[in-house]
């Protein structure tokens, strides 16, 4: 709420306008909720201890170690951001017990960061699935290992009211060139097309993406830097985070997907 050089930040200055003018506390409250939840600690210790019984301040603890938020962690600032979260009705904290009160997966859209973890395998794939859905116009997907099981989430989450073009670019791995991969890949194609949505996969060579190394899910106005889809369903510690470089990563995909070849020539 406060910008580097000391000034009120636009939700600053909407938090003291609806607390200290207008008194409009259940107002300025959703506003500290929506900066709060939007703050990586809190939206790690929301999402995945949302709805979990008897979670505690050891879950809180371990849950930050483990999605690499520890370094310096203490029992004090701990306790400290379970009181902020707990008087701001983020959470309800009791002797040491944790109930989360503001539920992630009800929010209109998915948080700015998403936690992949093993406790949520299921969860991890609804948020693949939400992210897909976030997009505009059409879905890039540039995964150099993209794999073959992720095409049930294009299939859950392409709307032909609001893409008409969906596009994966990737290597060529025995994993996602055998078979099935392709006739799996063919019957969403052709799905798909009954939607109004053109898709295509296209392979790269190594030697042509060797100096990009992360994954992007990309739409006209949205893009997420995400795992690969290996890391996401098997669950290790990773996050699926926004990023506001729309229009620098659809130039990127542009020039690897011209001088990528289809993996199906059919």
């Amino acid at each position: 709420m406060i910008q580097e050089d000391g000034r009120l930040s636009a939700a600053g200055r909407q938090y003291f306008n609806l607390k200290f003018i207008r008194q409009d506390k259940g107002a300025a409250l959703e506003i500290l909720q929506t900066c709060l939840i939007n703050y990586r600690p809190i939206e790690a210790i929301c999402q995945l201890l949302s709805g979990v019984v008897g979670a505690d301040r050891g879950s809180a603890k371990s849950i930050l170690r483990s999605q690499g938020m520890g370094d310096g962690l203490t029992d004090r600032a701990l306790g400290s951001l379970l009181s902020l979260m707990s008087s701001t009705e983020v959470i309800r904290y009791h002797r040491g017990r944790i109930e989360v009160l503001i539920q992630p997966s009800q929010l209109d859209s998915p948080p700015s960061s998403v936690f992949v973890s093993r406790a949520t395998p299921y969860g991890n794939k609804v948020w693949l699935r939400r992210i897909l859905e976030e997009c505009e116009g059409f879905i890039y997907w540039l995964d150099k290992h993209f794999l073959p099981i992720a095409l049930e989430s294009l299939w859950e989450a392409a709307d032909g009211n609001r893409v008409s073009e969906v596009r994966i670019l990737s290597l060529r791995l025995e994993q996602n060139s055998g078979r099935k991969a392709l006739r799996d890949y063919r019957d969403l194609r052709g799905e798909l097309g009954h939607r109004g949505i053109s898709l295509e996969w296209r392979v790269v060579d190594s030697s042509q993406i060797k100096d990009t190394h992360d994954r992007w899910i990309i739409g006209v106005s949205s893009a997420r830097n995400v795992p690969d889809v290996g890391t996401i369903y098997s669950g290790n510690h990773s996050e699926l985070n926004r990023s506001e470089q729309s229009k620098a990563l659809q130039k990127l995909f542009d020039g690897y997907w011209h001088v990528a070849q289809p993996i199906d020539p059919q």
